[in-house]
């Protein structure tokens, strides 16, 4: 399946397949992602991604939402 979709920037994005491995770098995102009950493919948060609260206690924190460790994001694969 591809799915081609425009981001906010409009770029375009071409996604081959649905998303197994995701890191969220904005906190509200991460909370929404917690309610579509996404929990096993959400693998790293930031800093600031404290809801819920049972992930900022078992995921992976990658830095804050402007200053991420894009190495420990590549880490991840996600």
């Amino acid at each position: 399946m591809i799915r081609e979709m425009t981001d906010q920037c409009q770029r375009t994005l071409v996604l081959s397949s649905i998303p197994q491995r995701i890191v969220s770098l904005v906190p509200s995102q991460t909370e929404l992602l917690h309610t579509l009950g996404l929990d096993e493919r959400v693998v790293g948060i930031t800093r600031f991604c404290t809801h819920p609260d049972v992930w900022y206690r078992s995921k992976t924190r990658v830095g804050g939402t402007k200053d991420f460790d894009l190495e420990k994001i590549r880490s991840l694969n996600p």
